[in-house]
C-alpha cells in the first residue's frame, strides 16, 4: 500500500473513485451521483489542489487508486487555525483492513506540519456505523448535531459535527 498526494495526472483515477462512492454510498455525501457523473475530467483535474494546505490523499495498492481523502485548510486569517477533512471513501472489498485509518494517520501528520493548523473538523452522517468508530478511535470528538442537513428523495439526514485538536 502507498498513500500519497494526488497530482493532476490522477485525475481520472480521483474520477472513477469518486463517482464509485457516489453511487455505493449515495446517503454519506452532500453530491449526488448524478450532480458528478456530468463533470468533465477537466473539471475532475481543476478539483485537485496543488498547494501544500490544500490536498486530496490517495491509497493506491499495485497502482490502483482504492481510496481517496480530502483536506482543505480555512484561508481567512482569524479562521486559519481550522482545516478540515471530506470525501473519505475507501472501496468495499478494502475494508477493515486499516485502509482509513493509515490515510487519517496520514493526513493528520501531514496538518501537524502546516503552520496554523490547530483543529481538524469533519462531518458524518450520523447513521454511518462504519466510520464513526475509526474516527472516535483518531481522537475525534463529536461537538454537535446539524439536523436535517441532507436531504434526498423526501428522506433527512442527521450530520454529526467531530473535532480533532491537533496542537
Amino acid at each position: 500500500m502507498i498513500v500519497k498526494k494526488l497530482t493532476k495526472y490522477d485525475a481520472e483515477d480521483y474520477r472513477r473513485i469518486r463517482l464509485e462512492a457516489l453511487d455505493k454510498n449515495p446517503d454519506s455525501f452532500g453530491t449526488t451521483y448524478q450532480e458528478e457523473v456530468i463533470k468533465t475530467i477537466e473539471e475532475f483535474r481543476a478539483r485537485i489542489p496543488i498547494d501544500n494546505n490544500n490536498f486530496i490523499l490517495g491509497c493506491f495498492e499495485d497502482k490502483h487508486l482504492i481510496a481517496i481523502v480530502a483536506f482543505h485548510q480555512e484561508l481567512r486569517i482569524k479562521l486559519r487555525h481550522k482545516a478540515y477533512i471530506s470525501g473519505m471513501y475507501v472501496q468495499q472489498e478494502y475494508r477493515r483492513e486499516g485502509i482509513g485509518k493509515l490515510l487519517l494517520n496520514e493526513l493528520i501528520e501531514r496538518a501537524k506540519a502546516i503552520n496554523n493548523v490547530e483543529i481538524l473538523l469533519l462531518d458524518i452522517v450520523k447513521s454511518n456505523f462504519l466510520a464513526k468508530p475509526l474516527y472516535l478511535s483518531l481522537g475525534f470528538q463529536i461537538y454537535a448535531t446539524e439536523k436535517m442537513a441532507y436531504k434526498d428523495n423526501n428522506k433527512y439526514f442527521d450530520l454529526e459535527l467531530m473535532y480533532l485538536q491537533i496542537k
